[in-house]
């Protein structure tokens, strides 16, 4: 897979991520979506440019507490 380099390129991702997650919770026993997700996450969160990197894991963070995976350990949460 070659390395995003654009906020657009990023968000496509991260759209196709948070399909796949809505995937997982369907068709993947609760206790097992969590690791499988993080495994389809990987690449991208691995291949993000730095200047993305804290926008990134913030909107992977909120698809896991939107899908109820993890608490909201965020200020704000």
């Amino acid at each position: 897979m070659v390395a995003m380099q654009t906020r657009t390129e990023i968000d496509a991702m991260l759209a196709r991520l948070e399909a796949r997650l809505r995937e997982l919770m369907a068709q993947t026993p609760h206790d097992a979506v969590l690791d499988a997700f993080s495994d389809e996450a990987a690449p991208l969160i691995e291949q993000v440019p730095e200047e993305h990197d804290a926008y990134v894991q913030e909107r992977v963070h909120r698809m896991l507490v939107g899908a109820g995976l993890i608490p909201d350990e965020s200020p704000t949460g």
